[in-house]
């Protein structure tokens, strides 16, 4: 088609409603020659990082530029998996409130695990629900969804013969909280609360605990980044 004058490009995006407005992440792939010509376009729109420039480079031909957004996807999905464990055992084990917790995540997000996603996990403890009693992260609904990047970067481990179990377990994870049914009836089966009910005779040190978590989702996140 090239030499039919038609040059493609494809692109992942990411951002969301914040990018849409302030500027995204890009990753352009396919015709370089398709690139250049848009180049300075992309580079204005997308987002500005101080000391780092525009959030856009070349990626590659064919369609480099979606694979990358897959991968930027699953690795998200492995993060998201990280955070929620480490949110289970804070508040499970350590009993830490939501006011702590806010606390505990609002610190991180000033060291190491600084991201996106911990600012925001941070910032959902500070909703209160303004139809009843409590915070709102108490009453969410423990079942998700998913687009399917996830499944497809696994797939496309798997298809490479590359271990990518921290993205694996996240999306088994997936799986398992789609099945809302068929885990309340296991509950009933398997008495256990978890960790809280396993723990519960044995006194917990706070502080300690929580920069154990903290080094613990650190050194997970570096593994699930090294796999990818």
């Amino acid at each position: 088609m090239a030499e039919l004058g038609l040059l493609y490009l494809g692109m992942g995006v990411s951002g969301g409603e914040e990018g849409a407005r302030n500027g995204p992440s890009m990753m352009p792939g396919g015709s370089f020659e398709a690139y250049k010509y848009i180049e300075d376009i992309l580079l204005k729109v997308a987002a500005q990082v101080p000391d780092s420039g525009p959030c856009v480079t070349y990626i590659g031909k064919g369609g480099s530029g979606n694979f990358v957004k897959m991968v930027h996807n699953g690795i998200e999905y492995g993060d998201m998996q990280l955070i929620s464990e480490a949110y289970d055992v804070l508040k499970s084990v350590g009993k830490l409130s939501n006011e702590e917790l806010l606390s505990v995540f609002s610190e991180w997000n000033k060291g190491e695990l600084l991201s996106f996603l911990i600012e925001i996990t941070a910032d959902i403890f500070k909703i209160k629900d303004d139809k009843g009693e409590g915070h709102l992260v108490d009453k969410v609904l423990d079942k998700t969804g998913m687009k399917g990047t996830g499944k497809w970067t696994v797939q496309q481990a798997a298809d490479l013969s590359i271990a990518a179990p921290t993205i694996a377990s996240s999306l088994d994870a997936r799986f398992l909280s789609g099945l809302k049914e068929e885990r309340v009836k296991a509950s009933e089966v398997f008495k256990s609360g978890g960790f809280g009910d396993i723990l519960t005779d044995q006194a917990v040190d706070k502080e300690k605990l929580v920069n154990d978590v903290r080094q613990a989702l650190y050194a997970s996140k570096i593994c699930s980044y090294a796999q990818e």
